[in-house]
């Protein structure tokens, strides 16, 4: 089972390391093992950025845990973009990803966003489709030889 809390500065150094693990090791379709792409990618992965967005009153930034360890971070921005949502590689299919995704639609809800957005890479398409988001775009370049897919849940219509 996994606890979702908001994110605190004191997370930042190990949420930091989850993102840049499941960068690393998980999304190798994405970015070809092309260290160019990986360094672009993690550049702003840092703890300085994270405890920057975490007091950022635009952002709700969670991480979740289980059994007293980290398994998994996500960041919504007040716009209704899912700028983050990143596992661990020990954490995948077992409910983590929900369970942020969850807390992250229900702060969408409370501030009122009738959607959401994100920017998917190719291994998480799937998983964002299961929880009701729809293409809304081709693919389209990042940095280096990574693409994001671009995605949209609607909430509820105005």
């Amino acid at each position: 089972m996994f606890a979702v809390r908001q994110a605190q500065p004191e997370d930042a150094e190990a949420a930091v390391a989850i993102v840049r693990r499941s960068i690393t090791e998980l999304c190798t379709d994405d970015h070809q093992g092309d260290p160019d792409t990986i360094s672009t990618w993690l550049s702003n992965k840092t703890v300085q950025d994270f405890v920057s967005w975490m007091a950022s009153d635009d952002n709700f930034f969670v991480i979740a845990e289980a059994g007293g360890r980290l398994s998994g971070v996500g960041l919504l921005d007040r716009s209704g973009e899912i700028r983050l949502l990143y596992l661990a590689p020990n954490a995948q299919r077992q409910g983590a990803g929900k369970a942020i995704h969850l807390a992250l639609e229900q702060k969408a809800q409370a501030w009122g966003l009738v959607a959401l957005t994100l920017d998917s890479t190719a291994l998480a398409c799937t998983f964002y489709e299961k929880l009701g988001y729809r293409s809304v775009g081709a693919k389209r370049p990042r940095f280096g030889v990574l693409y994001s897919y671009p995605y949209k849940k609607v909430l509820h219509e105005r």
